[in-house]
């Protein structure tokens, strides 16, 4: 997701200062790998679920008080 498009442009671009790899180090990995991948998504994803419930939670007390 949005960490595999970083370190992807990271890799295109070797003199930029964006180091996405690092996070594999505290998994044990050398570089951006496919633990610090699956955690990353892991991740992203809940945040992005969080924020898809939060949305609907908010959008119902708004129709609530509205209808009332």
């Amino acid at each position: 997701m949005m960490a595999g498009s970083l370190d992807l442009l990271a890799t295109r671009f070797p003199a930029s200062r964006l180091q996405v790899g690092q996070l594999g180090a505290l998994f044990g990995e050398s570089g951006f790998g496919p633990i610090s991948q699956m955690v990353t998504c892991v991740l992203e994803g809940a945040v992005f679920a969080v924020g898809i419930v939060g949305a609907l939670i908010l959008a119902r007390r708004q129709l609530a008080e509205a209808n009332s």
